[in-house]
This record gives C-alpha cells, structure tokens and sequence, in this order.
C-alpha cells in the first residue's frame, strides 16, 4: 500500500472539469454554507421543464441502505414556489415530505429551508447520524443529500446540477468529481439516485489519500479536539483494503473511493456508517485509540465491502428504489449479512486477527442472535421489516453473518475445497452487476446453478424456512468443535465467587458488596468487605487460588458443612471471625465456546485452511 498525504487545496477532488452549462431539463440546485439563518440552510431550486399543470414535489421517506422510514421532508419549512408576476401557484402540502404545486408549468422556482437531523428540536424517530444532516457554522458540514435536495414525482432520473457556496477555508470531501470556481463548487450527477449516493462533508480539510491497487482512496476526518487525524486512520484501514483487495481477487470494482468520517466532541453511545457506491459516512464517537482503531476496521471493512453487495449485485427491489413508497427485498442475509461476514473473515484470512479472536466474534454473534426469533424464516423478516418485524432487524448482522458463514462452508466442503463463496458472489455478479438486478424469487435457483443441491436445501431449509440452523454440524466441517453452553447447577458456598475481589497488601480475597453474597451467606452472617483466609482449613492465596477454588468445587456437593475463617474489617484493624454453614445450590450460566478439534481428520483440516486460511 502506498501512504501519501496531500496538501490541503488537492485534497478533495478526485478529477476537475469546468462549470457546465444550464440546461433547463435538469435540477438546478443552489446552497450557501456562509449564510446561515437558525441554524439552518436555504435552498433553491430551478426546476427541470414541467410539462403538467399539476406537479408533486417530495423528499424521500426513506433511503437505500437504512431499512427504516425517516421522512426527511420533517425537516423542511418555508416552502415557497415562484412564478412571473401576476401568476398564481398555489402548493398545498399532502404530508410530511411531499407539497402538491399547482399551474406547475409557470413555475419559475422554488425555495425552501433545511434544518439539520443532528441538531434538532425533533424528537421522535431519530435518524441515524450517518443518514442525517449536520450544520455546525464555521465547523463542519455534512450533507447527506437526501436530506437537503428533492425530486419531482416521475422524475428522478433527470440530471442534477448543485452549486455550494462554501466558506474560503473549507473544502469539500467526497466521492463525486466536482469544479471550483472561487468559493463555490459544482456538482453534477445523472440522476437522483446518485446524488443521494453522493453524501459530502465540508470542513477545514484533515486529509489523506492512499493507493489500494487500482483504487485511490480518500480519508477525510472532522475531529475538533484532534484525537483522530486522517492520516493515522489511514494506516488503520489501508492494511485492510489491501487485505479486501486480495480477498476480492486482486481487483477492487471501484477505482476512487472516499472515507468521510464524523467524530463528535462529545462522547455518545450511537454510531454507525451509511454505505455508498464511491464512499462512506462515518459518525464514530472516541472511546480512546485502541477502540477506535478496531471498530474503524471493522466498521470500514463492512462498509466498503458493501461495493459488492448490494451496490453491484442486488435485485429489482433495491435497483429500482422508490423514495416514496420503497418496497424491500428478501435478501437482506446477502445484502447485510454477507457484508459482515467477510468484514471479519477478510481480518483472518490475511492474519490481521488470530484464530481465537474469529472464533470469539462467532460466538458473540451466535448468543446475540439468541435475543431474535429463530424460527421467523429470515426471508420473511426481510421483506417485513420496516414493519411488523422492524425489531427483528438488527439480527441481519449476527444471524446474518452466520448464515453466509454456513453456506461458505458448505460449499467449501461439497467442493472439496475449490470453490468457496465469494467466488460464487464473484460469478453472480459477473452475471448480474451494477445496471442489472436479479429477481427475488430467482436468486436461491441462480444460486444453485452455481453450486450443488445441499447449498439450495440449506437456504430453502433456514433462510426461507422456520428451522433452527445446526451450528455444532456445521462447524464441525473445518474441525471446530461447538459447546453449546446452557445452565448447570453447581454448589453456592455463599458469595458468588466472580465477584472477589483481591487486596495485594494482605494477600488475600474479599467479598466486594453485599449483592453478591447469597441467601446462603446471609444466614451464615457474611458481610460486604469479609476477606477469606481458610475454607474448610485450606489457607486461601494468590499462590494457590486456582488449586484451592477447583479442589474445593470438585469435592463439595449442595448440603455438605462449610467453614470460613474470615478477617472482618473493624476500624483499621482486622478482626478474626469463624463463620459455619451449609452449602447450597446454585445455577450456572455456561457460556457457548468454540474450539479447534483436537486431532482434527485431513478434511477437516482441508476444509478450515480453504475457510480462514489458518
């Protein structure tokens, strides 16, 4: 990977062009970030040629990629529409993102304000940061398209032209070619769709780029206190796009690319990004540098592998994206799922995680998962859920992953080892790509074209059916053993034994509060602060506490007699007490664990090198 920073004034433009000139067929937009009113940004519009008396102009109700309804149109106020003198274009409002104009062919213009998503008196159905808006005067500027600019109904895939004027000092980040003309710059797509794909972010310019093989890639950060700096996040990421190139065979399917990355002066719990075609928008709060550099991996490689699925292989539902009324697709195990799956696997393969850090993520995936309707076929809950299985969602990303963790191992196994399946992902998308979408209901038999008859029983038996998958069978493959956990009875000796906590000085171990001694040591008279010497006689030391705890475990059973002896804080000194008692039965909370097998047979063994590469 080639690492280089560029100065601040070329930082932010991929490719210039001169201005283009008007064309009254397209949207001509115009915005000005150095003229900002109530902390929000007025917008004009001069209208592409409207040829009925009768228009509708809407904002979107929702947009790709975020699977819930946002309305955006919420946002807008002071909608007005010109017309030559003495014309009259009434516009009537029908809801919160569409405004009906009337004597529409004698519009001249439109204007209207915006105020921003993240700074906002709305309180109700927050909109996830990475889809939103910030206006933040003098510091930074994220404009999520979707959220600023409209369409007419019909007529989205006309030519969009936006001018910005922007403050001298700031610059613009993002995947689209744009010009420059003093402080303004202008921006033209083809159509609405990739405007919307098109989120830019204006601030004083903290940038990198860096060259993943044919593909040039942009870091831009906003990061106020300055924890953050492009360059470093740079170093982060770019061993995992060139990991994700050799993954993808060699070749990335874009060849510019740009990572926008929000971070906010204050700590939050939210966070995220939105996947486009050429870029991604990041609003990543700082816990501190080693967190962030792992979650901006992880984050950064889900993201880009979105470039796949769904912005090259995706069906009619997504390719044909309605703002107002969207309809969702079956597949969202693919379009999801898939994409943090190989996020992960991509880290293992190319060693920049072990194999017990992968086997971890799986687990946690899996005891996530558990908090979802297992048995609610996950085709089903795609196309519902931005309703009735809105809830149900988020499992997309933990049985998600597992379900193409499975699949690629089933085709691992039926092909004994040559086939795997992203290069079945490969093939769709040679078949299929960016300008032509699959059907739903044909994507599970394109599938099996491709493969053997044990992948489509699989996504017919636990994508589109209620059936639980069978993990332990499944991973046994590629010679990892699964220990399912559960809930075993053990013996309760009066405090629960995680939660004891260690004083140097005395060498000793002390019960930490009073909520973790049990019904047991309460009639036994254990109190908060007790420090443990002797159990049953046996002193009890950092030296010798794993002996003495699992001797202890091994050799007791619910209703034999204890004794403690117990050193009890009494002012600073200590006082010496002898506590009896009998012990009681308690549950466990065994927790899932993967392991290597083992002596694993050459199969599996096979089998896991053609998985991981380990």
């Amino acid at each position: 990977m080639n690492l280089k920073l560029l100065s601040f004034s070329l930082a932010f433009i991929f490719s210039a062009s001169v201005f283009a000139d008007g064309n009254n067929d397209k949207y001509s937009y115009k915005i000005d970030l150095t003229s900002i009113a109530n902390d929000k940004i007025k917008v004009t519009l001069t209208p592409p040629k409207i040829t009925t008396d009768e228009v509708i102009f809407r904002m979107p109700k929702m947009v790709p990629g975020t699977y819930k309804i946002y309305d955006f149109g919420r946002f807008v106020s002071e909608f007005r529409v010109g017309a030559p003198t003495n014309v009259n274009c009434p516009v009537t409002r029908l809801d919160d993102n569409s405004w009906k104009i009337s004597n529409a062919t004698q519009m001249t213009g439109i204007e209207y304000w915006v105020e921003d998503t993240w700074d906002t008196e709305i309180s109700e159905n927050k909109i996830f940061e990475p889809a939103g808006t910030e206006i933040d005067e003098n510091r930074c500027f994220v404009l999520n398209n979707h959220g600023f600019f409209g369409y007419f109904e019909g007529m989205t895939q006309k030519g969009y032209e936006v001018d910005v004027t922007r403050p001298f000092n700031f610059y613009a980040s993002t995947g689209l070619n744009f010009s420059s003309k003093q402080n303004t710059d202008h921006f033209t797509t083809i159509s609405y769709d990739q405007l919307v794909d098109s989120p830019i972010m204006y601030t004083i310019p903290d940038t990198t780029f860096i060259q993943v093989g044919n593909c040039r890639v942009l870091v831009s950060v906003y990061n106020e206190p300055k924890e953050v700096l492009s360059s470093k996040v740079a170093e982060w990421i770019g061993a995992i796009l060139d990991a994700q190139q050799n993954f993808l065979g060699g070749k990335l399917p874009v060849d510019k690319y740009a990572f926008l990355i929000y971070v906010p002066k204050e700590v939050s719990f939210g966070g995220g990004a939105l996947e486009h075609n050429n870029s991604s928008m990041y609003f990543m709060p700082f816990y501190g540098e080693e967190y962030f550099q792992q979650i901006m991996k992880d984050v950064a490689a889900h993201e880009f592998f979105h470039i796949v699925t769904p912005l090259t292989l995706h069906s009619e539902e997504i390719h044909h994206f309605d703002f107002t009324n969207p309809e969702m697709s079956e597949h969202l195990w693919l379009y999801e799922g898939m994409t943090e799956y190989n996020a992960h696997l991509v880290q293992v393969r190319s060693g920049l995680i072990n194999v017990e850090a992968y086997m971890e993520n799986i687990i946690e995936k899996m005891n996530y998962a558990e908090n979802f309707n297992d048995t609610l076929p996950f085709t089903t809950m795609s196309k519902g859920c931005l309703g009735v299985y809105e809830d149900q969602y988020i499992n997309v990303y933990q049985k998600g992953a597992l379900i193409n963790m499975c699949l690629d191992i089933l085709i691992i196994q039926n092909s004994n080892g040559s086939k795997n399946l992203r290069e079945v992902i490969a093939q769709l998308s040679d078949q299929y790509g960016v300008r032509k979408p699959f059907k739903d209901e044909e994507l599970f038999g394109e599938i099996e074209k491709l493969t053997y008859p044990e992948v489509r029983k699989f996504l017919d038996t636990y994508v589109a059916g209620p059936n639980r998958i069978p993990y332990k069978e499944m991973l046994s493959i590629v010679g990892l053993e699964l220990s399912e956990g559960g809930v075993t009875e053990v013996i309760d000796p009066g405090f629960d034994i995680q939660y004891i906590n260690y004083d140097e000085a005395q060498d000793k171990f002390y019960i930490m509060s009073d909520e973790y001694i049990t019904e047991v040591g309460k009639t036994m008279k254990l109190q908060a602060g007790d420090m443990i010497d002797k159990i049953n006689g046996k002193e009890l030391r950092m030296a010798n506490v794993m002996e003495v705890l699992q001797t202890f475990y091994q050799t007791s059973k619910t209703g034999d007699p204890v004794q403690y002896e117990i050193l009890r804080p009494k002012g600073k000194k200590y006082k010496k007490v002898k506590l009896k008692g009998v012990l009681g039965k308690a549950s466990l909370q065994i927790e899932k664990k993967l392991y290597l097998v083992e002596n694993p047979t050459p199969d599996q063994v096979r089998f896991r090198k053609a998985w991981i590469n380990q």
